[in-house]
């Protein structure tokens, strides 16, 4: 049986005492076309788009033409300390250091978060800027144009393996790599291994079928985490993310969200705009949502200036495959 919330959402089923084991299951409708979702690409949205902000233990469906599909599973509290930790001091050095090809969740193309080497109207081509990128610029130092696609920088790094050759490699190139997080702060690397497969430990618990899908799949080689689904892991400091739906990864696996904080902030929201609803991820919570929806970042707002907000991404790279039967380098 099911009753209708003052937002126009479902809940199927609700414990007057949320505590442990206690799981509220909501039932979401599309609130904004496909087409309007689209032409929103790259925009930011913000915590009054939202009409249900989830930060209790949920499971979460939408309801296309009458049927359900899952759209995400949140437990509070479920990383042990002692993990998240580990995570704080190995990986925020690496999480801070800013890159300039996130696309979309960039966000739109704002000349005051483009590098430094090309952030000037007159480095550009008008044909070869689109709304969040853009295809090559005019060198500042030899004048010349330079074919190479870039937007906005933010603070996001990947550690682990990816499915992308070295591009400073020459005839010898493998199609998979080690990052260099993972190559060279070796002793960090293994510090966080036991965060890793805690996460990991909650996408098998959460998502059963989709995990034992992705974790067949991530041990065709040896580019995977020690004994996880994982093969790669985004880690981001201090950003919201623009409206974006994730890419190059395993599309049969599902996506999933962990938090490490310090210091005091608000907002950091993790929200789907098109079905109206968001989480409050924090630390020690597990977030396993379809990252092939529409989904994007609230402001985050801190109360005092020494705050962190790490954000990690655990994946599987859909061209892992490639690398059977080579050997890690």
């Amino acid at each position: 049986m099911t009753k209708s919330l003052k937002n126009g959402q479902k809940t199927r089923r609700k414990s007057k005492k949320r505590g442990k084991g206690k799981v509220v299951v909501i039932d979401v409708e599309q609130l904004h076309s496909d087409e309007y979702m689209s032409s929103k690409e790259g925009e930011y949205f913000e915590k009054k788009d939202y009409k249900k902000i989830i930060d209790f233990d949920c499971d979460c469906y939408r309801i296309v033409d009458g049927k359900r599909h899952l759209l995400l599973k949140f437990r509070k509290n479920v990383i042990p300390k002692k993990y998240t930790d580990l995570g704080m001091v190995n990986l925020k050095k690496a999480a801070m250091k800013t890159h300039d090809n996130r696309g979309a969740s960039a966000g739109v193309i704002n000349a005051k978060k483009l590098p430094t080497y090309a952030n000037e109207q007159r480095q550009f081509k008008k044909d070869k800027v689109s709304k969040f990128r853009i295809h090559g610029y005019k060198s500042k130092i030899t004048g010349e144009f330079v074919k190479n696609s870039f937007g906005n920088i933010a603070s996001s790094n990947i550690i682990g393996y990816f499915d992308k050759p070295d591009r400073n490699i020459g005839a010898d190139k493998i199609p998979c790599r080690t990052t260099v997080f993972t190559a060279r702060e070796v002793e960090k690397w293994n510090n966080v291994i036991p965060l890793l497969k805690s996460i990991d430990a909650q996408f098998k618990r959460l998502i059963p079928t989709n995990y034992k899908i992705q974790y067949d799949e991530a041990h065709k080689t040896k580019f995977v985490i020690d004994d996880t689904a994982f093969s790669t892991v985004t880690i981001n400091h201090n950003w919201q993310t623009a409206l974006h739906k994730d890419a190059g990864d395993l599309k049969e696996g599902f996506g999933n969200l962990t938090v490490i904080e310090e210091g005091n902030y608000d907002g950091g929201f993790t929200g789907l705009p098109q079905y109206g609803v968001a989480v409050d991820v924090r630390t020690g919570d597990f977030l396993a949502m379809d990252v092939h929806e529409w989904h994007s970042n609230t402001k985050i707002i801190p109360e005092n200036k020494d705050y962190s907000r790490l954000s990690l991404v655990c994946y599987l790279r859909e061209n892992m495959h490639q690398c059977a039967g080579v050997a890690l380098k």
